[in-house]
């Protein structure tokens, strides 16, 4: 219960911290913009600052209380050197890539999505970038630092369910895009937290959006638990975000059917039944790994 309430503890203080850092994130990236660098940075609000103070936040915090838990080392978190590390992160990439392109492209052919006339492939490698980045960040937090915490307390499958369940929650709570926090000063992150969760008022979102999330956060637990490593976990991750995100630059949607399909690619109940299916085949593969491994009973 110890080990809980410290970890507890780290999410509040994530929030503090990220609610403090945002206005002079916020604030830099204006300078930038004043002096003609990273000008692109100009389309985005606030919120999206505020999520990114969050995201370092978590990542500046863990190493202290993985310390304040005594933990030594990667074993200690129920993680092993991989040898087949290069093998599981192609095997993820490749298995989260090809469900969720075959869900677009039946996207495509039933009318719900549409391809832009000016198909902008350029962004691709800053999108493959970008997926990588997220990929090794949220899996490094979530299924390396906070499942590998929670599960010294719980069975590793009750550790899972609610990492995948905190992994959701931390998701879904965006600040309302429609709240206009300025004057940007040093409160102004801690104004937006009340703003976090407008999407639980809405069921049907909560539904679409909340599930997948869920969905996904056990696809990549469950193969970090099975292979003992986070390699996987990242293919799977990064194969998710590169399609998506490709698939959100290269298309418009021309129509939603809440709660089956959304307002983007990963809202909706479709794409829980393409990840659930994702998840069979990855359970399939780790076994059969797991019976040509020697020792294997």
């Amino acid at each position: 219960m110890k080990d809980i309430a410290k970890i507890f503890a780290y999410l509040v203080a994530v929030i503090v911290l990220g609610a403090l850092l945002a206005p002079p994130l916020y604030w830099g990236a204006q300078w930038l913009i004043g002096h003609g660098v990273l000008t692109s940075l100009a389309a985005f609000k606030f919120q999206k600052y505020f999520d990114r103070a969050c995201m370092i936040a978590a990542l500046a915090l863990l190493w202290p209380t993985v310390k304040s838990l005594q933990v030594k080392g990667w074993r200690d978190l129920g993680l092993e050197p991989d040898a087949r590390w290069g093998r599981h992160l192609v095997i993820g990439f490749v298995i989260a890539a090809l469900a969720v392109g075959a869900m677009a492209t039946a996207y495509i052919q039933f009318r719900v999505y549409r391809f832009r006339p000016d198909h902008p492939w350029q962004k691709l490698p800053m999108i493959a970038l970008s997926a990588a980045t997220v990929a090794v960040l949220e899996e490094a937090l979530f299924r390396g630092g906070i499942l590998g915490l929670v599960r010294r307390s719980l069975s590793p499958y009750a550790a899972l369910f609610w990492v995948s369940t905190l992994f959701a929650i931390v998701h879904f709570l965006k600040p309302d895009e429609s709240f206009d926090p300025h004057p940007i000063n040093w409160l102004s992150g801690f104004t937006l937290i009340p703003h976090a969760f407008h999407q639980f008022a809405e069921p049907q979102t909560l539904l679409a959006s909340f599930t997948t999330l869920f969905m996904l956060g056990w696809l990549c637990g469950d193969a970090r638990l099975r292979t003992r490593s986070l390699w996987m976990g990242i293919g799977l991750h990064a194969g998710i975000v590169f399609v998506k995100m490709s698939f959100a630059v290269l298309s418009k949607r021309r129509e939603t059917h809440l709660p089956w399909i959304g307002r983007e690619l990963q809202i909706g109940l479709v794409p829980v039944g393409i990840l659930f299916l994702a998840w069979v085949v990855v359970v399939l593969c780790t076994r059969r790994e797991n019976r040509r491994r020697p020792g294997a009973e």
